[in-house]
C-alpha cells in the first residue's frame, strides 16, 4: 500500500474524529451566549420584521459588528428558525469547518501529513476557539474566512484570497488588513514585478468593488461607514501608558492559549534563521528556503499586524478578536521545529518531537480551560438567565409598549423586552457616545440626566456592586434586584442588577 494511500486513510479517519471531539467539547456549553450575541439577534428579529436595520425599531443605527453575520442570522430566520437557536448552531457550524480548512492550511505550510494533523489536533482544543463556539457570535465566521483566504493566498489563487478576504472585512472591520498582506505575498511570490503590480491593482479594485455595495448603504442609511462598535471601542491617541496597558493585555490572552506555543514559534524560528546560511542545514534547496521565508512573512506579517492595531487604536482587545491571529502561532511552531528537527542530526527523533510539542499544548490548553474557561462560561451563562434574560422578560410582561428603557448592556434586556432601549454605551444609541468619549460614569449619567439628550427613560437597570445603589436618587424608585456573578472568567466579584421606574409624578408599588 502506496504512503499517498495510507495518508489519505489517515486524514479520513483522523480529521473526522477531531471535529467529533470539538463538537462534543464546544456543545458541552452551548448554552453560552454573551450579551452581544442578542444584539444581533435584535438586529435580525427586526429585520425580520420589516422594521430595517435597527436595534430599536425603525430606528436605523449601525451598532454591529459584523453585516454579514446580521444577514445570515436574518436569513435563517426568513426560513422559519428560531434565531437564538440558529445563530448558535451556524456558528458551531463554522467552528467546526474552520478545524478543517485548518488542516488544509497545516498541509500547505508543513506539507506533511501527520505534523499537519497534530497541529490540527492542537488548534482544535485551543481554549479560545471552544470557548466562542457556539456562542452565537460572528468569531467562528471570522476564522472561517480568515483560513480559507490564506489557503488561497498560499495556493496563489489570488482572485478567491480576495474574496474571502472582502467577505472577512464584513465580519471584522479590523479584518480589512489583510487584504495588504495578500497584495504583499503576490509581490513577493512572483517572477515578473511588473505583472505582479499589475494584478495587485486588479486584486485591489475588486475588493473595493466587493466592498462598495455595502458600504454605500452604510453611510446612506447611518451617515457612517464606521460601526459604532468600533467608534465606543476605540480611539486615536498618543497615550503611551494606555497602548502598554492593552498590549499586555493582548501578552496575556494569547500567554493564557498559546503561551507554549509562542515560545517554540520564537526560539525555534530564531534557530532556523541562524541556519539559513549553512550549507544543508536545515534547508536543501533555495526554492525551500523562499518558500518558508513566503509562508513566515505571510503568517508572522498577519500576526504581528493585527494586535499592533489593536494597540495603537487603544482597543481593549478581548480572546474572541484574537482568533484572528493565534492559528498561525500553532502552524509556525510545527513548521518550524519539524524542519529543525527533520535536518539536524536528530532527525530520527523528528516525528517524536512534534508528538510532544502538540501533547505540551493541549495540556497546556486543558488545565487552563478546566481550570478557568469552562466554570467560567458556565458560571456567565446562570447569570445571563437569572439576570438580565429574566429582566427583559419581566420589562415585557410590565411595561408598556411606549416605555423607553435606560441600559448599559442591552442585547438580552432589548431582545426579550421589546422595548425600546437608550443605550448608555452608546452602540445602539449615537447620541450618547459624546458621554462615553467624554469619560462620563454610569452614574453620571443617571445623576446628571445626561441621557435625556438622546431619550426619555421611564425605566433603568442600573450595574453597580451593592443593590439599589441609586436608592437615594429620589428620581428613582427601585423596583428588584438581580444578582450576577462572575461577569468575566477572572471576575469573582458579585455585581448587581437594579430596577428603577423614574419618577415622572407616578405613584408606583415596589416589586418584591
Amino acid at each position: 500500500m502506496s504512503n499517498d494511500h495510507l495518508n489519505k486513510r489517515l486524514i479520513l479517519f483522523a480529521l473526522p474524529f477531531i471535529v467529533l471531539v470539538f463538537y462534543v467539547t464546544a456543545g458541552s456549553h452551548f448554552g453560552y451566549t454573551p450579551d452581544d450575541t442578542y444584539i444581533y439577534l435584535q438586529f435580525a428579529k427586526n429585520i425580520l420584521h420589516g422594521k430595517g436595520i435597527s436595534f430599536n425599531a425603525g430606528e436605523p443605527t449601525y451598532g454591529f459588528t459584523s453585516p454579514l453575520w446580521m444577514f445570515i442570522i436574518s436569513l435563517s430566520g426568513v426560513l422559519g428558525t428560531d434565531l437564538y437557536t440558529a445563530a448558535k448552531a451556524i456558528d458551531l457550524f463554522f467552528a467546526g469547518m474552520s478545524i478543517l480548512i485548518y488542516y488544509f492550511v497545516a498541509y500547505e505550510v508543513i506539507r506533511e501529513t501527520i505534523v499537519s494533523i497534530l497541529a490540527t489536533l492542537a488548534y482544535s482544543l485551543n481554549i479560545w476557539l471552544l470557548r466562542w463556539a457556539g456562542s452565537g457570535m460572528e468569531t467562528s465566521l471570522a476564522v472561517f474566512l480568515m483560513l480559507i483566504a490564506f489557503l488561497f493566498t498560499l495556493r496563489n489563487e489570488y482572485v478567491f484570497a480576495t474574496v474571502c478576504a472582502a467577505l472577512l472585512a464584513l465580519v471584522r472591520p479590523e479584518a480589512c488588513l489583510l487584504i495588504v498582506i495578500i497584495l504583499l505575498d503576490l509581490y513577493i511570490n512572483s517572477h515578473d514585478k511588473q505583472r505582479a503590480r499589475k494584478m495587485m491593482i486588479v486584486a485591489a479594485s475588486l475588493y473595493v468593488l466587493l466592498l462598495a455595495p455595502w458600504l454605500m448603504y452604510a453611510f446612506m442609511t447611518f451617515g457612517t461607514i464606521t460601526p459604532t462598535t468600533v467608534r465606543v471601542k476605540s480611539h486615536v491617541g498618543l497615550d503611551i501608558g494606555d497602548m502598554i496597558q492593552e498590549f499586555w493585555n493582548i501578552c496575556k490572552i494569547i500567554g493564557a492559549s498559546d503561551g507554549i506555543g509562542l515560545v517554540v514559534m520564537i526560539v525555534s524560528g530564531v534557530l532556523l534563521l541562524r541556519n539559513f546560511s549553512r550549507d544543508g542545514l536545515p534547508f536543501p534547496t533555495n526554492e525551500e528556503k523562499f518558500y518558508v521565508f513566503r509562508v513566515s512573512v505571510l503568517a508572522l506579517g498577519w500576526l504581528i499586524l493585527i494586535p499592533l492595531l489593536y494597540t495603537i487604536m487603544h482597543v481593549h482587545a478581548v480572546s474572541r478578536y484574537l482568533l484572528l491571529v493565534t492559528p498561525f502561532i500553532t502552524i509556525l511552531a510545527f513548521t518550524y521545529v519539524f524542519r529543525l528537527l527533520l535536518r539536524s542530526p536528530m532527525n530520527r527523533f523528528a516525528y517524536a518531537g512534534v508528538v510532544l510539542l502538540a501533547g505540551v499544548m493541549i495540556t497546556q490548553s486543558q488545565i487552563v480551560y478546566q481550570a478557568t474557561v469552562k466554570p467560567g462560561i458556565e458560571a456567565f451563562q446562570v447569570g445571563m438567565e437569572a439576570s438580565l434574560v429574566s429582566i427583559g422578560e419581566w420589562l415585557k410582561q410590565n411595561t408598556k409598549p411606549e416605555d423607553v428603557i435606560l441600559v448599559w448592556d442591552i442585547g438580552a434586556l432589548g431582545y426579550y423586552s421589546d422595548r425600546k432601549i437608550c443605550d448608555g454605551a452608546g452602540i445602539a444609541s449615537p447620541e450618547m457616545i459624546p458621554y462615553v468619549k467624554a469619560g462620563h460614569t454610569a452614574e453620571e449619567v443617571v445623576t446628571q440626566k445626561l441621557y435625556q439628550s438622546s431619550c426619555d427613560a421611564d425605566y433603568i437597570v442600573y450595574r453597580s456592586e451593592e443593590p439599589e445603589a441609586m436608592k437615594k436618587n429620589a428620581n428613582l424608585i427601585p423596583l428588584f434586584t438581580k444578582p450576577f456573578y462572575r461577569m468575566g472568567l477572572l471576575n469573582m466579584e458579585l455585581r448587581y442588577y437594579t430596577v428603577y421606574k423614574v419618577r415622572k409624578n407616578l405613584k408606583t408599588d415596589r416589586v418584591n
